[in-house]
């Protein structure tokens, strides 16, 4: 289809509660379902909160919040997944959300894929953690990164500053990807370069971009936690900001800030034709005999047994 209604879930995490998370999920995918959604994109690793809590990694905090994070990341095959892939099915809505994914005794920043028929379409492990996320979260090796056929066209993304990585787009770019998954934290001091980011993208992959940041305070943690957080307050101003992008870069829906709500827009991939006559990155503007991209899509593993 050429049009649909594309949304953004502009809420508050469940902070390390996975639980809690996976109930308030199901409830926003059924909302995005009556409200006529056919895809929906939750924030960066919104299922358990963004590590608004990550400071220095010597601290009681740090240890605690950390210690906590990782009981409460899940496997990708677990039973969470699997809920959301049904409520995904029952909403008949394609669904990004944003996990904190543990693998062995590693935790990884995924997004997790969701068909309208119910299934897992794929994952994406962020490549690079900025900063002090480095402290959490191990590297994805890249051989995940793609889009997936759906009912409204092909759906892919990329996770926070993954979005400032030219080689990055350029990879996805090459997949086909119509419809971009753009997942952000919400803290006020990011607004500019997400939006400098986020249409450079939909100009330059000739694609529609969702853009999905959450509100967040210390206020909204629970007694246990509020106890034991003790960061510095900007890192908690997250006040939103999610926003869809046409193709070509112009706004369908503005960013929209300081309240939770589904932040809803209707995209028409008929634009995609009118964008990429001017620019096709990996058509008629290429110069492969000048520049090209390879990306090694191999799974990079600590262990290869050869026996």
């Amino acid at each position: 289809m050429s049009k649909f209604i594309a949304a953004a879930a502009q809420f508050a995490p469940s902070m390390l509660d996975t639980v809690a998370g996976l109930s308030r999920a199901i409830e926003i995918i059924e909302q995005a379902g009556r409200e006529g959604a056919r895809v929906l994109v939750f924030p960066e690793t919104w299922l358990q909160g963004y590590l608004y809590w990550a400071g220095a990694p010597r601290t009681p905090e740090f240890r605690q919040c950390y210690q906590r994070l990782y009981e409460q990341a899940i496997a990708i095959t677990g039973q969470e997944i699997a809920q959301l892939a049904e409520a995904a099915g029952r909403a008949r809505c394609n669904v990004s959300i944003g996990v904190h994914e543990r693998a062995g005794d590693t935790v990884y920043n995924t997004a997790v894929y969701l068909g309208s028929d119910g299934r897992v379409l794929g994952t994406h492990r962020k490549l690079m953690p900025t900063a002090n996320e480095k402290l959490v979260w191990g590297l994805g090796d890249g051989s995940d990164l793609d889009s997936y056929d759906t009912d409204v066209g092909r759906l892919g993304g990329l996770i926070c500053w993954e979005n400032h990585m030219a080689l990055a787009r350029h990879a996805l770019g090459s997949t086909g990807v119509q419809v971009h998954a753009a997942v952000f934290p919400g803290m006020g001091f990011l607004d500019g370069i997400v939006d400098a980011a986020t249409r450079q993208i939909a100009f330059e992959n000739g694609c529609a971009v969702i853009v999905a940041r959450e509100v967040m305070s210390r206020d909204r943690l629970s007694a246990e936690l509020a106890d034991i957080v003790t960061s510095e307050p900007m890192y908690w101003n997250a006040h939103g900001g999610s926003a869809i992008i046409a193709p070509g870069g112009d706004y369908i829906t503005k960013p929209v800030f300081d309240e939770e709500r589904l932040v809803l827009g209707e995209v028409d991939l008929s634009l995609i034709p009118r964008t990429k006559l001017w620019y096709d990155p990996n058509g008629h503007y290429a110069r492969p005999d000048v520049f090209k991209l390879v990306w090694d899509k191999r799974p990079k593993r600590p262990v290869e047994r050869i026996e």
